[in-house]
């Protein structure tokens, strides 16, 4: 008997470390909504938001703009481009790229339970509103596993680790910009764009804690 693969079999269906991770990111996702649903408007939320707007952002204003462009029927459009891109380059990584698309199912039940409305102009600046409910912000879910995935999937098997890790940096940057974006456009609440990014860190982990998603990408390339 192989002894790798014995050791294979042990190992069981999950990763219990990155499970862990996963939880322990839901449960805080949990307690933001909970204080939502018990707060609409807690007020270090409409503080934290006053204060990210007072901040002279300068060159990155238009692309707060860009960021806030990209929702909707977008995020589909490129959430289905990354899915045919994986199954031509890398049909391994297919049933975590879909894993990860079907956050956006999860994120509509939320935001249909919660109905938390858009923060209210008379409290905050408001740049522009767009359609939908406030809690939890989708563009936030969208970017936390749509980039990682497509890093694990289409990056790492295929670029020197240099570049790897470059798009990591840039991932994370890119994360950034839209977490603040979407507080100075007025267009969630801090609460929202915290709730968007536990529950798509999540949702992320989950993916990658399930072997049978996860082990297809992860595992070292057979020569």
């Amino acid at each position: 008997m192989n002894t790798s693969e014995t050791a294979g079999e042990s190992r069981g269906p999950l990763r219990m470390p990155v499970l862990v991770l996963a939880l322990v990111a839901f449960a805080a996702f949990a307690l933001d909504s909970l204080v939502v649903l018990g707060h609409p408007v807690p007020g270090w939320d409409v503080g934290t938001e006053r204060a990210v707007q007072q901040i002279g952002w300068g060159p990155l204003v238009p692309v707060f703009a860009a960021a806030d462009w990209f929702e909707g029927l977008k995020q589909v459009a490129v959430a289905i481009a990354g899915l045919l891109l994986v199954a031509i380059l890398n049909r391994r990584g297919f049933f975590l790229m879909v894993w990860g698309a079907l956050s956006g199912g999860a994120y509509t039940l939320i935001e249909l339970f919660v109905h938390r409305p858009r923060p209210d102009s008379s409290l905050v600046h408001v740049i522009r509103h767009t359609n939908g409910w406030s809690y939890p912000s989708g563009h936030v879910i969208f970017f936390t596993w749509f980039l990682p995935y497509l890093l694990l999937i289409l990056v790492r098997p295929y670029l020197p680790r240099p570049f790897f890790i470059a798009g990591w940096v840039l991932s994370g940057v890119a994360l950034l910009v839209v977490i603040v974006g979407r507080v100075y456009m007025g267009e969630h609440w801090p609460s929202d764009v915290l709730a968007g990014l536990l529950l798509g860190a999540g949702w992320t982990l989950l993916g990658l804690a399930i072997r049978p998603l996860s082990d297809p990408v992860l595992r070292k390339l057979h020569a």
